[in-house]
């Protein structure tokens, strides 16, 4: 009977060996959820301006806790629905301020709100981006390398607004951006239906919009880098290929894993935003 005993509790803590999950691989490829990016600890914005009428059109300011080495301009996701504002990534914005990354965060009208949708949100971004040179010149904050991020329909806003960027940026970059709005729209996911809300109605009804909405790298100067996860059920990773940009696909990674400051989604944005640091 001790035998038989013995034998079973091997095979159980075999099977446990089996079936239990290594917290080392789970950390290396962590697919996080978007509560876990709202249950990273954050400080609020050291200051914000506004640069326009609506109390959604402000910019955010997190300062670099020591000397800054960079300057990052983002803009965030949501589905551009008004459900989702700028301070589910403050996490994310405390991190890089840590790590000597000044942020500055615009918020502005999206899905829902007077002005928003298309073509007004991207106005916003258009309207927000001058505002952040003359703070970026008063503050010598140009001195660093600067670029300009969004992460999912965030990144689209940043690829768009990329191309009529009065001022010069070391680098574009999109977080699991949206590159084919009209391809995106025809998807299922909630995200992917949001879509013609934006636009106001489906890509047969307005090609044109759809058209003018499909970043061109053609028209940006400087590089444009796309980070994508493979494991991302939101965008997906055809949604990464856009003509004339770099692409660098992280394992493991999901949707939200960019905003979290311990996956190594995270690292390899900053490892770009460190990249022209001295």
């Amino acid at each position: 009977m001790i035998r038989i005993i013995s034998l079973l509790a091997v095979l159980v803590v075999l099977q446990a060996c089996q079936s239990a999950p290594d917290k080392t691989a789970a950390r290396d490829a962590k697919n996080v959820a978007y509560n876990e990016v709202l249950s990273q600890r954050y400080q609020i914005a050291a200051s914000n301006i506004a640069y326009s009428d609506s109390t959604l059109q402000r910019i955010y300011y997190w300062p670099a806790q020591d000397k800054p080495v960079s300057t990052l301009i983002f803009i965030h996701g949501g589905c551009w629905l008004n459900a989702f504002d700028y301070t589910h990534a403050r996490g994310m914005f405390t991190a890089l301020a840590k790590q000597g990354v000044a942020t500055f965060a615009i918020e502005y009208r999206r899905t829902g709100d007077s002005g928003g949708g298309w073509p007004g949100t991207l106005s916003d971004i258009q309207q927000a981006l001058p505002e952040v040179k003359q703070w970026l010149d008063e503050q010598s904050l140009g001195d660093v390398p600067v670029y300009l991020a969004g992460h999912s329909a965030g990144g689209h806003l940043a690829l768009l607004a990329a191309q009529s960027l009065s001022f010069s940026v070391d680098g574009v970059i999109g977080l699991a951006a949206i590159t084919d709005p009209a391809a995106y729209a025809k998807g299922t996911n909630s995200c992917q239906t949001a879509t013609p809300q934006f636009f106001n109605g489906a890509p047969d009804e307005y090609p044109e919009a759809y058209k003018a909405a499909t970043p061109n790298t053609l028209s940006i100067t400087a590089p444009v880098i796309l980070l994508q996860g493979d494991a991302d059920s939101i965008v997906p990773v055809t949604q990464s290929e856009l003509a004339g940009s770099e692409v660098i696909i992280s394992e493991g990674a999901g949707h939200f894993d960019w905003l979290h400051s311990e996956t190594p989604a995270y690292q390899l944005f900053l490892n770009q935003l460190l990249k022209g640091a001295e």
